[in-house]
């Protein structure tokens, strides 16, 4: 049956299309497309992958290619992140067109023990497919079993989608041909005890009228019904929506009736009781529909949401779709895009939005569904195209937005009685903590960390759960000094941080912002050359002098300042804050930044118990009248430089790009001398790769100074040095502060007022 497939036609129809009337759909930021691996043709490495992948607790990726390996029938294999970004491939098994199966088109699965489990469309004993399994045999080998060899007389043959399991460990799948009337079948396949498993078939798809050949996987309900797709048939021969239970198989939607889409090649996707699929043809334009099926009255009602074709919006969607915690769907199509080699999409209540668009060098074609990582990200495989044109694994990044909140306390460990340990991490589950009302659905949070240290404290770093710890530092703090600083950290698992620190120490967590995907609600970046907008050491003044007053709050009208633009919708500011002791000598407990008009919050923005200059960055949301409100525990001198502000989205708005700490530079690396005066730093040029695109990168500086340093400023590369700095050390201790930085080419100018070594971490990026 190679090189017969119903679905080979189609793609050779489709990928020989072009659309080239441009059309914009709308005005939401892109996501970010990367290439994690290219797939070498003829290689022995797999080519073509057909199939999504999976990822597993320490974020390896997974999955299948359809061709190539030792003996070009496929592959399975393993894409592990490396330091530094990159990702390395290895083959866990080569598939021999022999008893062992060939040509994967499915995904994968684990179970509990951490097996893998798959289907092959062909090969093994009967020639019409396996169902396998991978078991780890230590040393990094794997073992491959064939649970079952398909295709015995009338028996299920050539199975399509992947595999799901029961609460009991029974597998079920679809087989797109087999059965009595050669049009496909429902299989359960059951261990039995000592390793063996017994197939059973479920449904025959024998009838035309009820829809037959499903090539798409399951999925259950609560209750332990499936539902798929078949491909064609039905009433109007455009394929089916159908219902399996224990006592039967019945269609819920038949296809082809005019706009409303046909022939449906994926599974489908149930979230809050409804069922959303795509089909690959059909639809107002003629590209394929997302579609939406509610039960209504006993019966099911089919709506088209979207449909596919309309110029550069993408055609013929081959893959399922994937869904968020926030109700978004995700999902590609097999061409159209500006290029006309597919594209990834988003679709929620605002309509659809185009995440990218792929073209040759970065692989095209998807035909298999998106899998999200535990901070939101998309991972997803091209069956063509790439570096040597046999496809590739790609990551996408959506692009998400600001939602304020007022300065809230998350955790205080001091207060739980509970440090984190020298040598140890502790995880912080955002959304649960204080009572701040952070929703599971925040995808980065803008935090204020500080420490408490027991002692000297080496360092600690901060990280979304269930990624590898990076290798960056928050903070040090030698001499045990209380510490603060900013972090956006991307969420992680169940929208947890993970905090290391190599000494015990308390640590206090304070947000005053969190990330989502863009809506009518959030606010957008619009980054600003660093300038300063108050100084207290200078004249009297509504943004000057005098001094901050111990125990006495002040405001400030920051709208007056002509580093703001006029007349724009503030949400919030982007603010670098540095404390100067008045008079010398004068130490600052703490000093507290919120907006104008509130209450004054039990949080901390600075702390200076050392009574030196201490600069700390802060997001600050606008309050009455655009400005801010500042409570010092001591008199102190006050500086605030502006680097940016949020507001709703509009011209030249970027949205953030959250992506896993990472180091960008590090001019201690290669034996390098300390520097002082001006430096240029490539950071599109980084092992941490951020893409040309980004107008702003989010930092964590770290300085490791020979002495005294006055100040460090960092800005765009190619413009005038500006009157702000990013931080100061001046006792010559190790410090570190995040910044917002702009670019324009893709580097940034570093100003360094001392002899010092210079560290930069990114943790993510804005970009339109």
């Amino acid at each position: 049956m190679r090189g017969n497939r119903p679905s080979d036609g189609l793609r050779a129809v489709v990928f020989a299309i072009f659309i080239a009337t441009l059309f914009v759909i709308n005005t939401w930021a892109a996501a970010q497309e990367k290439v994690l691996y290219n797939f070498i043709n003829n290689g022995m490495d797999g080519t073509s992958p057909q199939a999504g992948l999976l990822i597993d607790a320490t974020g390896n990726l997974y999955g299948t290619t359809n061709s190539g390996g030792t003996h070009n029938d496929g592959t399975v294999f393993e894409l592990t992140p490396t330091t530094g970004g990159g990702w390395t491939e290895k083959v866990l098994h080569n598939f021999s067109s022999g008893a062992d199966g060939a040509n994967p088109q499915a995904g994968l699965i684990f179970d509990a023990a951490g097996n893998l489990y798959g289907t092959t469309f062909e090969g093994g004993t009967n020639l019409y497919g396996t169902a396998f399994e991978l078991t780890p045999a230590g040393g990094g080998a794997w073992t491959e079993k064939v649970l079952y060899n398909f295709g015995a007389g009338t028996d299920a043959a050539y199975p399509g989608g992947s595999l799901i399991f029961d609460a009991a460990g029974n597998l079920y799948g679809v087989t797109t041909f087999g059965g009595p009337a050669g049009s496909g079948t429902v299989f359960e396949l059951a261990p039995t005890g000592g390793g063996g498993w017994t197939e059973r078939v479920l449904h025959n798809f024998s009838s035309l009228a009820t829809g037959i050949f499903p090539y798409g996987g399951l999925v259950f309900d609560a209750a332990g019904n499936l539902y798929g797709t078949t491909s064609t048939g039905g009433a109007s021969d455009g394929g089916t929506v159908f219902k399996l239970t224990s006592a039967g198989a019945s269609v819920l939607h038949n296809f082809g009736n005019g706009t409303d889409g046909s022939t449906p090649y994926a599974g489908l996707v149930l979230t809050a009781g409804n069922l959303y699929g795509t089909t690959s043809a059909g639809g107002t334009y003629g590209g394929g529909t997302l579609f939406e099926l509610t039960p209504s009255g006993g019966g099911w009602t089919e709506s088209v949401v979207h449909s596919f074709g309309n110029s550069t919006d993408g055609s013929t969607p081959y893959a399922g779709l994937a869904s968020d915690t926030i109700g978004n769907l995700y999902g590609t199509t097999l061409s159209g895009g500006i290029s006309g080699g597919g594209t990834a999409f988003r679709f929620n209540s605002r309509g659809e939005q185009v995440l990218h668009s792929f073209a040759l060098p970065e692989g095209y074609g998807p035909v298999a569904q998106l899998m999200s990582d535990q901070i939101g990200n998309f991972y997803g495989t091209a069956q063509y195209g790439g570096t040597h044109g046999a496809g590739t694994v790609f990551e996408v990044i959506p692009p998400v937005a600001l939602v304020t909140v007022a300065p809230c306390r998350l955790v205080d460990t001091r207060q739980t009685g509970n440090p984190i340990q020298g040598g140890t991490a502790q995880t912080f589950t955002v959304p649960q903590l204080g009572s701040c009302n952070i929703p599971a659905s925040a995808a980065a949070y803008s935090l204020n960390v500080t420490v408490v240290p027991h002692g000297p404290l080496g360092y600690l770093t901060i990280w979304p759960t269930g990624g590898n710890q990076p290798v960056v530092s928050t903070m040090n703090s030698l001499d045990g000094r209380i510490k603060a600083d900013a972090a956006i950290v991307p969420a992680g698992v169940s929208g947890a941080v993970s905090v290391y620190a190599t000494n015990t120490t308390d640590v206090i967590l304070d947000i005053n912002g969190y990330f989502v995907p863009a809506n009518l609600q959030t606010y957008q970046f619009y980054p600003l050359a660093p300038c300063r907008v108050v100084d207290t050491r200078g004249n009297n003044g509504h943004l000057g002098g005098p001094y901050l007053v111990g125990g006495v709050e002040r405001n400030f009208p920051v709208l007056e300042s002509t580093c703001i633009p006029q007349n724009q919708s503030i949400a919030a500011y982007s603010f670098n804050a540095t404390v100067v002791p008045h008079p010398a000598g004068q130490q600052l407990g703490y000093l507290t930044i919120w907006p104008e008009g509130e209450p004054q919050p039990t949080v901390s923005t600075l702390n200076n118990p050392t009574a030196t200059t201490v600069a700390n960055a802060a997001i600050v949301p606008a309050g009455t009248n655009g400005g801010v409100a500042v409570y010092p525990g001591a008199a102190t001198d006050l500086v605030l430089d502006i680097n940016g502000y949020f507001a709703p989205a509009g011209q030249n708005s970027l949205s953030l790009y959250p992506v896993a700490p990472c180091r960008a530079y590090d001019s201690r690396n290669n034996n390098g001398q300390p520097f002082q005066g001006e430096r240029t730093v490539s950071i599109v040029g980084s092992v941490c790769t951020p893409p040309i695109s980004a107008l702003a990168y989010v930092f964590n500086a770290t300085v490791v100074p020979n002495g005294g340093l006055s100040y460090l400023t960092l800005w765009p590369d190619g413009q005038l040095q500006p009157l702000a700095s990013t931080l100061n050390a001046t006792d010559g201790a190790i410090t570190s502060n995040m910044a917002i930085v702009p670019t324009t080419n893709g580097s940034i100018d570093a100003y360094a007022s001392g002899l010092t070594q210079l560290i930069l971490d990114i943790s993510g990026y804005f970009a339109p």
